[in-house]
């Protein structure tokens, strides 16, 4: 196979990958069929339950027999979870030893969601198997700090101070060209470079909208606006405030038709730990659906083709910094978004895309936010549409390929 990669091998390792729930799938069938363009041989290694289908699909081996993903490292006892750490980077480190050890040599190891129980796996590995190794890049998308409301400076757990041993650890390499820290989020580099002195470099989304230059067909006289809220449905994300903002909706009278589309295709727990359930009132109403299966690619795909408005009103101690993969698919697809104030997401709306933003925590405000997105719904669409051109230029995929090789 011809291309800039051909020759060349790329192995993706993606412990919590099972199935289509979630947007592990997702992401990294984007990167397999990025690198697959481009000639490269691509192998991921994944969870040891990987569906077979899946499996075939990407060239995935399964090996991981647990994720930290699977909460089996959630104790109440603070030194339980320090213990799970140390367990969860030995078991990263021997997976992966025997990988490389019989599959060997690569070009290039990219591991897209690192965190504490990753980075020091990571770290030995390349110590003692570097030479199978061309390249690795260690991407970061969760937060290794949290943010007070209104602050924009992270505050970091002690537990934070085995993150940061391990990535100081890898100055070297980094310096060599060897290894690479990556994110896809200017303000989680921020945050990683206050954490540990090293600036990881910010990567576009490997996934967006695979249909962005289709225009969007007008609605028949009476055909509701599709107003979803896509990706598994989380507490974090907001899924209580949306629940009573529709509710509030509902109750006033909406301006013109409406149809809600929540994804809840996994159990939630609140705040406090418990479970969380879909309100019985939304679940008998007739203006509001929810998606209780797995969503395979072409179920996925069509439901963001079904979407006029994307509701994402994300919690800003969660989300101040991480991005949304959701977001980046409406903003390349010209779907407005109705997103939260002073977060990661209201940066890419208010740069690449068009959608109305609402104040953190406030359900009124969310209301009002869902409101008067009906009622301008056909301008703020438009506009929308004008400005997804300069959202696919931000999150093309040939960006995110040169940046993984160190091509750009």
């Amino acid at each position: 196979m011809s291309g800039m990669l051909a020759g060349k091998r790329l192995l993706v390792v993606e412990e919590a990958l099972k199935d289509p729930v979630g947007h592990w799938y997702e992401y990294i069938k984007g990167v397999v069929e990025l690198n697959r363009r481009e000639g490269a041989e691509v192998i991921t290694v994944a969870h040891a339950r990987i569906d077979p289908a899946i499996a075939r699909e990407i060239a995935a081996i399964p090996a991981f027999p647990r994720s930290n993903w699977d909460g089996v490292y959630a104790h109440p006892k603070a030194w339980r979870r320090y213990l799970g750490v140390l367990r969860h980077n030995w078991l990263v480190y021997r997976t992966m030893r025997r990988i490389v050890d019989q599959h060997g040599p690569f070009d290039c190891l990219f591991a897209p969601t690192v965190i504490v129980h990753h980075a020091w796996g990571w770290r030995l590995l390349f110590a003692r198997r570097q030479a199978g190794i061309g390249r690795m890049v260690l991407l970061f998308r969760n937060n290794a700090g949290t943010y007070e409301p209104g602050s924009t400076m992270p505050v970091f757990k002690r537990s934070a101070a085995m993150l940061r041993s391990a990535l100081k650890s890898f100055a070297g390499a980094i310096g060599a060209g060897r290894v690479a820290l990556a994110t896809d989020s200017s303000k989680l580099a921020r945050e990683y470079g206050l954490l540990c002195g090293l600036v990881p470099e910010v990567y576009p989304s490997p996934r967006i909208a695979p249909f962005p230059n289709q225009p969007r067909p007008p609605k028949a006289p009476g055909e509701p606006l599709v107003f979803s809220c896509l990706g598994p449905a989380r507490f974090e994300k907001g899924i209580d405030l949306l629940q009573e903002a529709i509710k509030l909706c509902l109750a006033r009278g909406l301006p013109r038709p409406v149809r809600f589309v929540i994804q809840w295709n996994q159990p939630i727990v609140d705040a406090q730990g418990q479970p969380y359930l879909p309100d019985p009132a939304l679940l008998a109403d007739p203006h509001v659906e929810f998606v209780t299966e797995p969503m395979d690619s072409a179920a996925y795909d069509a439901a963001i083709a079904a979407t006029d408005c994307m509701l994402l009103p994300y919690r800003r101690d969660a989300y101040f910094a991480r991005i949304s993969g959701v977001a980046v698919e409406a903003a390349t697809a010209g779907i407005p978004v109705l997103y939260t104030t002073d977060t990661w997401t209201a940066d890419l709306i208010e740069e690449v895309g068009a959608g109305i933003g609402t104040a953190d925590g406030d359900i009124a405000a969310l209301a009002e936010g869902i409101m008067a997105m009906i009622e301008r719904y056909d301008a703020v669409q438009e506009s929308a549409m004008e400005r997804r051109s300069a959202a696919q230029a931000a999150h093309s995929g040939e960006a995110f390929v040169a940046k993984l090789w160190g091509r750009a």
